[in-house]
C-alpha cells in the first residue's frame, strides 16, 4: 500500500503523537508499504515539508501555510489511503485531496483542545480552542474512519455522535531500556503547560526537599520551572533532552510523575513502563486504561500538589520491583507492531470498500 500521513507535528518535536508517527512510518516500512508524512517540516527521508511559520501562542509549534505543491507531491505519490493525524492545514488539504478521488481517509483524534484553555495565556483562549474543537469534529465527521487512542476518547467523542474505533497510539518498545535497579529521583518529560501538571510537581517538590526531582522539556511554564530550580536544590532542569537522553532519565527514575488532565492516551508513561518505572497519574486520566492502581502505577486527583507529597511519602519505603517488573510486561500490549497490523487491516478494507483495488 502506499499511505500519505498528514500532521502538524512530526520529528524532531519531542512530543508524543512526532514519536509515534515516526515510529509508525518506520514499522509501515519494515512492512513493505510505501509511506509519505505530510508536515511541517524539510523535505527528509520521505517527507514533504510545507512552508510554516511558529505559532504565535505556542512557540514550539508551527502553522502550515497551504501550497498547492502538496497536491503535485500526493498526485505523484498516488496514495492508496490518507490518514490525518492533526485537523488543521495538513488535514484539511489531505482530505480535499482524497474526497476530490474517493481515496479512503481516517483520522486519529490525538489532542484533547477543550481541556487546554489554561495551558496558553492568551486574552479568549478559551473561545479559540471551542472552534478548533469544533473544527476537528466537523472535519473528521467528513472521514471514513475516526480513530481513537483509547475507550476514554472512544466515549468522548460519542457524545458528539462521531463513533470511533479504538487502536492504541504504538511505540517502538525495541529503543526502552528495561531495569529494575533504579536511581532515587522523579522524572518528569513534556510539554510545560499547566494541562500536563506541571505546577503541581513544583510545589510538591518544594514541599519535598530531601526528594530530588527532575523536570524536562520545552513550553511555555518554562520560565517557572527555571524559576523553581533556582530556588529549589532538589529540582533540576534538563531543558530539552534528546532521544537518548530521555531513554537514559526514564530508565534509572524511580517513578515517572506525569499528572496530567489532558492526555488522550499517554505515550511516555508507556515509555515510562517499557524501562520499568512505575508512573503517578492522574484521576482525571485513569479511563485511558494504561495504568492500574497498585500494579503499574497510582493515581491522584489533578491540580491537587499534596495529595501527590502524600503519594510520594507513601511509595517511599516501599520497595517498588514487582511494581516495575508489572510496568514492563503491561507496555507490551502497546507495541507500534500492534498498532501497525491493526490500521493495516482497517486500510486494507477501506480500500476495498472503496473499489481502489
Amino acid at each position: 500500500m502506499r499511505i500519505a500521513l498528514c500532521s502538524d507535528t512530526y520529528h524532531p518535536i519531542a512530543d508524543g503523537v512526532a514519536n509515534h508517527l515516526a515510529d509508525y512510518k518506520a514499522e509501515l516500512e519494515k512492512r513493505g508499504h510505501s509511506v509519505r508524512v505530510y508536515t511541517v517540516f524539510s523535505d527528509n527521508d520521505g517527507v514533504f515539508g510545507l512552508p510554516a511559520y511558529r505559532f504565535p501562542l505556542y512557540k514550539e509549534y508551527k502553522v502550515a501555510i497551504p501550497v498547492y505543491e502538496m497536491y503535485r507531491d500526493l498526485g505523484r505519490f498516488n496514495p492508496d489511503v490518507i490518514h490525518i493525524h492533526t485537523p488543521f492545514t495538513l488535514g484539511t488539504m489531505g482530505y480535499r485531496y482524497a474526497r476530490k478521488r474517493n481515496i479512503p481517509t481516517i483520522g486519529t483524534y490525538h489532542t484533547d483542545f477543550v481541556n487546554m484553555d489554561n495551558t496558553i495565556n492568551f486574552p479568549f483562549i478559551k473561545s479559540i480552542l471551542n472552534i478548533g474543537f469544533q473544527y476537528n469534529m466537523h472535519l473528521y465527521a467528513r472521514l471514513d474512519l475516526i480513530v481513537s487512542p483509547s475507550k476514554l476518547v472512544a466515549d468522548y467523542l460519542g457524545t458528539f455522535g462521531n463513533t470511533s474505533k479504538i487502536v492504541p497510539v504504538g511505540i517502538d518498545l525495541s529503543r526502552f531500556v528495561y531495569s529494575s535497579k533504579k536511581e532515587d529521583y522523579y522524572f518528569f518529560v513534556g510539554r510545560l503547560t499547566q494541562d500536563k501538571g506541571v505546577l503541581e510537581i513544583l510545589e510538591a517538590a518544594s514541599k519535598l526537599p530531601e526528594r530530588k526531582f527532575k523536570i524536562a522539556g520545552t513550553g511555555p511554564l518554562k520560565a517557572s520551572v527555571i524559576d523553581f530550580a533556582e530556588h529549589h536544590d532538589n529540582i533540576e532542569y534538563l531543558g530539552y533532552v534528546s532521544e537518548a537522553e530521555k531513554i537514559g532519565l526514564l530508565t534509572n527514575a524511580k517513578l515517572l510523575v506525569a499528572p496530567s488532565r489532558a492526555e488522550t492516551f499517554g505515550v511516555v508513561s508507556i515509555e515510562a513502563m517499557a524501562s520499568g518505572t512505575p508512573v503517578i497519574g492522574s484521576h482525571e486520566t485513569r479511563e485511558i486504561g494504561i495504568l492500574r492502581e497498585n500494579y503499574n502505577g497510582w493515581f491522584v486527583d489533578y491540580g491537587d500538589s499534596d495529595a501527590l507529597v502524600n503519594k510520594i511519602r507513601e511509595l517511599d519505603g516501599r520497595d517498588l520491583g514487582s511494581y516495575s517488573e508489572n510496568a514492563r510486561k503491561s507496555s507490551l500490549e502497546y507495541s507500534i507492531q500492534s498498532t501497525a497490523e491493526q490500521l493495516e487491516k482497517i486500510y486494507g478494507e477501506l480500500i476495498e470498500l472503496k473499489g481502489r483495488k
